[in-house]
């Protein structure tokens, strides 16, 4: 008998594979596009960042609509939990950002990133914080939505 370790029910388990699945289908879309862009010249992010964006931006999407569909959590767990860890993820990313523009700025001297023009660390900085802000978003809403169900 297998063990069920996240304790997702049937139709949970279905509905984030069936989302995991458009996810995966959309990301290739994407990078397939990117790289016939690249291909043609056009360039709207350096190498390895425009992959990175594109990557995060499918996972974005898809953390949010498996959230949206109640197929993250099982259905007995406690969400302040998540609230909380998410609060915590957001604190720790900030404070991690800015000790290594900290670090990284004291150990540049006067061969700074401004020289080379290079965005990509910020740019993954932007789009890591509004990922982890709408996951923060969307724990909380859920959470109100449960307190209000159990209300009624």
């Amino acid at each position: 008998m297998k063990i069920n370790e996240n304790r997702l029910d049937e139709m949970q388990k279905e509905k984030r594979n069936s989302i995991g699945n458009q996810m995966f289908m959309l990301m290739f879309y994407a990078l397939l596009l990117d790289s016939g862009l690249y291909g043609g010249g056009i360039r709207w992010l350096p190498y390895p960042s425009n992959i990175m964006v594109i990557i995060m931006a499918c996972m974005g999407i898809y953390l949010i609509r498996i959230i949206g569909a109640n197929a993250y959590l099982p259905p007995r767990t406690d969400s302040k939990k998540t609230v909380i860890s998410s609060v915590i993820a957001v604190i720790f990313s900030v404070v991690l950002v800015v000790a290594a523009f900290w670090l990284f700025k004291s150990l540049s001297g006067s061969s700074a990133p401004e020289a080379s023009n290079d965005n990509s660390a910020l740019i993954l900085f932007i789009v890591s914080a509004t990922g982890l802000f709408i996951s923060l978003i969307v724990a909380v809403i859920k959470r109100a939505n449960e307190k209000d169900k159990h209300d009624e």
